[in-house]
């Protein structure tokens, strides 16, 4: 007597999806340390609004972060790349700054392009 082959049930389709890491992030990529376990790491999504002498440039996607220092820490990665950049063009972007707001569009912090401390960076 041959039995017809078992269907997978819901548990195990969530248990594959979990093993393999659950779905993407919505698009918004993810900073957070891979070696720690998920339930300690609380994501939060950040905008970085950028803020020109010429106006304010939004940042429509955003990214997530395990906490407001890691998204500061980024920020200035970022800056220090853009004032290169500016550098090679000519361009003096330290008065240039990002405005971080979180999910509900509300500024939690300014990070001033001049804080960046690389004297590379800045010429």
């Amino acid at each position: 007597m041959s039995q017809a082959p078992r269907r997978p049930r819901q548990r195990d389709d969530l248990k594959r999806w979990n093993d393999e890491g659950g779905a993407p992030r919505s698009g918004h990529p993810s900073h957070e340390h891979h070696l720690a376990p998920q339930h300690e790491v609380e994501q939060a999504l950040y905008y970085f609004n950028l803020r020109t002498e010429s106006g304010l440039i939004d940042d429509p996607e955003g990214d997530t972060y395990p906490n407001l220092q890691v998204a500061r820490e980024d920020a200035l990665t970022k800056a220090r790349d853009m004032i290169a950049q500016g550098n090679q063009k000519g361009e003096d972007r330290r008065g240039w700054r990002f405005e971080i707001m979180d999910r509900a569009n509300q500024p939690v912090l300014t990070v001033a392009f001049a804080e960046v401390h690389d004297p590379k960076a800045i010429g």
